[in-house]
């Protein structure tokens, strides 16, 4: 796994479990990219307009791109959703859709799947996107061998959305 990261300089310091992911490359030289997963956090408010460009640009040699929580935010930015359904953090929806006036954001949505754009809700639902995006890809049976590797229970119905209610988003 090769990194990219927006940070020049690479981490000091390790996890306390002496493990680390130290970025390998930047914006400015990352390689070609088959998958490019864009998490979400308050980084995702303000972001630097390089980040936006990076995604923009690089998105048309993707075979994917999958936005976890607030990320679907730099994508709306980055022109990626245009005209596509997405989704994104229900706590920040109101926020983050505002962002892309051009695209159908579904409020009751664990995840979305538009062609070889994927969008989640939060963060939880950032994993289940990725088991999805799994079991597409390289199916069920290697999902679910990952899934009870880890123990994490599968949420694999992409409407089961309880936030959408909690926030008081209309329905759909």
């Amino acid at each position: 796994m090769d990194p990219v990261s927006t940070q020049i300089d690479p981490p000091k310091k390790s996890t306390k479990f002496g493990q680390s992911i130290v970025p390998t490359h930047t914006l400015k030289d990352a390689p070609a990219l088959d998958v490019l997963l864009v998490p979400g956090g308050l980084g995702t408010r303000n972001p630097d307009p390089a980040l936006v460009d990076y995604i923009s640009n690089t998105y048309p040699s993707l075979k994917y791109i999958i936005s976890v929580c607030t990320g679907a935010g730099l994508l709306a930015r980055a022109g990626v959703l245009k005209d596509k359904t997405a989704t994104t953090n229900k706590k920040a929806f109101i926020e983050t859709s505002q962002l892309g006036s051009d695209t159908t954001w579904l409020t009751h949505a664990r995840w979305v799947e538009y062609g070889n754009v994927w969008t989640s809700s939060g963060v939880s639902a950032g994993i289940d996107v990725m088991y999805a995006w799994i079991e597409k890809v390289f199916g069920d049976d290697k999902a679910q061998e990952i899934a009870n590797g880890s123990e994490y229970r599968r949420v694999k119905d992409w409407r089961d959305d309880p936030f959408a209610d909690l926030y008081c988003l209309p329905p759909p």
